[in-house]
């Protein structure tokens, strides 16, 4: 009987002691899946707040290309706002070329000259100097004034301003050779070639002149 007993209190610490190591080892796992939610809770946040980075990211390159398509709109609007000199002919332009037409035909006594070298010529040849003198004068306003303009509404423009030059120039030569030769329009021809080779001196003036002052 003391053996029975003996041996109850036996089991009953070896009972005992494993409650106790399951205690433990249900402390233990308890432990583990708390620092396991900690760390998901960490993963967690993490991923938040990567989450909340990427979208203000998003929200800044959004804003970024918002503000460049504002500066994109802004000078389309300036552009159709804003006229370019060369794009522009007043009264101030064509008095310009009608005063470098004068000053080119009557420096030196230029139109003395024209006169003389009419009187060599034939009316072909004085023909031929009416476009040559067109010709010439585009090229000089290429050079000098359209040459860096990148913008090709500017440039269509060219022919236009040339064009009122040209006439202005023409102009301006008849009526520097009808106030200094007398015998201007006597002859029609005559005249004819003596307006042919001043053209050329006058239309340089005339663009000369109206160049200045342009961007």
């Amino acid at each position: 009987m003391a053996k029975l007993n003996e041996i109850n209190k036996k089991i009953d610490k070896l009972l005992a002691e494993q409650k106790k190591l399951m205690a433990g080892q249900k402390r233990i796992e308890r432990e583990e899946k708390e620092e396991l939610a900690e760390e998901s809770e960490i993963i967690n946040a993490g991923k938040e707040e990567i989450i909340e980075q990427k979208e203000v990211l998003a929200e800044e390159k959004e804003g970024l290309n918002e503000l460049k398509q504002l500066k994109d709109l802004e000078v389309e609007i300036n552009k159709s706002v804003m006229t370019h000199p060369l794009i522009r002919i007043t009264i101030k332009d064509i008095a310009k070329g009608a005063i470098g037409a004068f000053v080119g035909t009557v420096t030196h006594f230029t139109f003395l000259y024209g006169i003389e070298v009419a009187d060599k010529i034939d009316m072909t040849r004085a023909t031929i100097l009416f476009p040559l003198s067109y010709l010439f004068g585009a090229i000089f306003v290429y050079a000098t004034g359209f040459r860096t303009i990148k913008d090709k509404k500017i440039l269509m423009f060219a022919p236009v301003r040339l064009t009122v030059l040209y006439v202005t120039a023409i102009l301006v030569t008849i009526g520097t050779l009808y106030l200094f030769n007398p015998l201007f329009g006597v002859n029609l021809t005559d005249s004819y070639k003596q307006v042919a080779t001043t053209s050329l001196s006058a239309l340089i003036g005339a663009i000369t002149a109206d160049l200045i002052g342009k961007e």
